[in-house]
């Protein structure tokens, strides 16, 4: 099958979830249920027609075909994946959880789908165990942490923390780790003056240009 957009996926998906309360399926509703214009809807489903997913009769009501009720099916059960995954691992609420699914459920293939959800079935059997490890991982996520660090150019004067990666090429690097700049050493940023940074490492006080500044990268504690 060719590749569609993100938008033909999402109207497959409505189509069958439509379908799927057992009522007929207008344009009207499906206008309604994407909060669009019915316009914009006919003009959709023309498309979906040409490619086979949907046969609709001029101003009657509107079915999927067998391809395109598989492909809403998939959709629909990617973005279930995701909710889930959000809502029941991450412990986010149920509305975001849907809106994240929503952006993500295009974008996967068979295997990480696959992998989703024997993960989701995976945390659900530990759950249903009340295996210690499930409150464990819930008391872990709920403690923010840094997930990157930040370059020295987007930190504020004051700040301080720890150098955990230099993206300089290899002469920069050199030249850097020449005056000390090395992983794990302790740094300050003092101040800034326009494109100039003024940091402290160890005892020693430098003035860095933005180029410089701009490949060394720090973590800063308590903040994410």
């Amino acid at each position: 099958m060719n590749m569609i957009s993100a938008r033909i996926e999402d109207y497959l998906e409505e189509l069958f979830l439509l379908e799927s309360t057992g009522r007929e399926v207008t344009v009207t509703d499906l206008a309604d249920r994407l909060k669009i214009t019915k316009g914009t809807v006919t003009a959709t489903i023309q498309k979906l027609v040409e490619l086979e997913f949907v046969e609709h009769e001029r101003y009657g009501t509107l079915h999927l075909t067998d391809a395109g009720r598989e492909k809403g099916m998939i959709v629909f059960r990617r973005h279930e994946g995701f909710r889930a995954f959000f809502h029941e691992l991450l412990g986010l609420d149920r509305d975001h959880s849907s809106e994240m699914a929503c952006s993500m459920e295009h974008y996967v293939d068979n295997v990480t789908e696959e992998r989703l959800y024997a993960l989701l079935e995976f945390f659900r059997k530990a759950r249903a165990e009340h295996q210690p490890w499930v409150d464990e991982a819930f008391l872990a996520i709920e403690k923010p942490i840094l997930l990157v660090p930040v370059p020295l150019t987007l930190c504020e004067p004051g700040s301080e923390g720890l150098i955990l990666r230099l993206t300089a090429d290899d002469t920069l690097r050199k030249k850097l780790v020449d005056k000390g700049f090395t992983i794990g050493a302790k740094i300050k940023l003092v101040g800034r003056d326009h494109n100039l940074f003024s940091c402290k490492l160890g005892k020693k006080n430098f003035d860095l240009p933005l180029n410089e500044a701009a490949t060394i990268w720090i973590q800063q504690p308590g903040k994410n």
